[in-house]
């Protein structure tokens, strides 16, 4: 059966979605090993609907722009200092937890 144009379209959209809650874009490899990735859509199933990674990667950019910013915002200050904060208290009750 034949792609649609729709289904290429709908496989980029989860896939972006996906690629902006974690936050990157893998490579094809560490996709392939991850393993919260959504399990229907293998590589070699991107590969069959999307031809290629780097094609599916250009219909990403292409089609679903606002989800192809999102995925590469860069964090604010505010969000950069809030997980500094945060590994700094998780640092010091590692260090009391060492003490007693």
């Amino acid at each position: 059966m034949a792609v649609t144009r729709g289904k290429k379209l709908k496989i980029v959209k989860q896939l972006g979605i996906f690629f902006a809650e974690i936050g990157y874009i893998p490579t094809r490899k560490e996709y392939s090993q991850m393993k919260h990735r959504p399990k229907f859509l293998t590589v070699k199933e991107i590969d069959r609907i999307c031809k290629s990674w780097t094609h599916m990667l250009l219909m990403l950019e292409k089609e679903t722009k606002d989800l192809w910013e999102l995925i590469h915002q860069k964090p604010t200050i505010e969000e950069k200092m809030e997980k500094a904060q945060a590994a700094a208290a998780e640092k010091e009750d590692d260090y009391d937890e060492q003490d007693v």
